[in-house]
C-alpha cells in the first residue's frame, strides 16, 4: 500500500511539473513583449564526497604499533562532512582531518550518529589531547587543548580500549614524521 501511495505521489508531482513547464513555455511563445516567467531551478543531485583511504600507524610509547584504515579529510568539503550520517564504524577504521597550518581547532558532532574519540595531533604526529566518546548530535564545540595540525577520529572508546595515550605518535604522510622511524 505504501508503494502505491508513493508511486501516486510521484506521478502527481510529475504531472504538475509537466503542466507548469507547458504553461511557462506556451506563455513565452505567445507573449513576446511581456517579461517571461522564470523557469524552475534545476538542482543537481548531491555529489558524494569520497575521501581517500590509507593505512595510518600509531606508535605507542611501549613500542607497540597499531594500524588503522583511515579516510583522509583534507579538502574543505571532506572536512565539513566528516563522519556525519554514519551508523557504524569498524574498530580499526577512522578519519584523519589534516589542516594547512597548526592552529587551535574545535570539532562538533552535528549530524554525527555514533560516538567518536577525537585525537588532536601536533605537526610531528604526537597526540596532544584525546577527547573520548564525543556525544552523537552534540553541537557543543570540542576544542583542542593545544594548537594542532590534525585530528584523528576513531570510534568511541577505541583509544581507551587499545591503550592509546597522549604522547603516542601517529605516523602518516601528511605529518612531518612521514619518513621517520619510530
Amino acid at each position: 500500500m505504501r508503494k502505491l501511495k508513493a508511486a501516486s505521489k510521484l506521478g502527481f508531482l510529475a504531472l504538475v511539473t509537466i503542466s507548469v513547464g507547458f504553461v511557462v513555455s506556451s506563455r513565452q511563445c505567445t507573449a513576446q513583449n511581456e517579461p517571461t516567467a522564470p523557469t524552475a531551478l534545476k538542482i543537481p543531485p548531491p555529489v558524494p564526497i569520497t575521501a581517500e583511504k590509507e593505512i595510518l600507524s600509531i606508535h605507542k610509547q611501549n613500542g607497540e604499533v597499531l594500524s588503522f584504515n583511515v579516510e583522509l579529510a583534507v579538502t574543505p568539503s571532506q572536512q565539513s562532512k566528516g563522519l556525519m550520517y554514519r551508523t557504524e564504524m569498524v574498530e580499526d577504521s577512522g578519519m584523519l582531518f589534516v589542516f594547512n597550518t597548526v592552529k587551535p581547532l574545535s570539532f562538533w558532532m552535528k549530524n554525527t550518529l555514533i560516538p567518536l574519540d577525537m585525537l588532536f595531533l601536533a605537526e610531528d604526529g604526537t597526540i596532544l589531547h584525546i577527547h573520548p566518546n564525543a556525544i552523537p548530535g552534540d553541537t557543543t564545540g570540542v576544542p583542542s587543548k593545544f594548537p594542532s595540525k590534525a585530528v584523528l577520529e576513531l570510534g568511541g572508546g577505541i583509544a581507551d580500549k587499545m591503550g592509546i595515550k597522549v604522547g603516542d605518535v601517529i605516523q602518516q604522510r601528511f605529518l612531518s614524521n612521514s619518513g621517520a622511524a619510530q
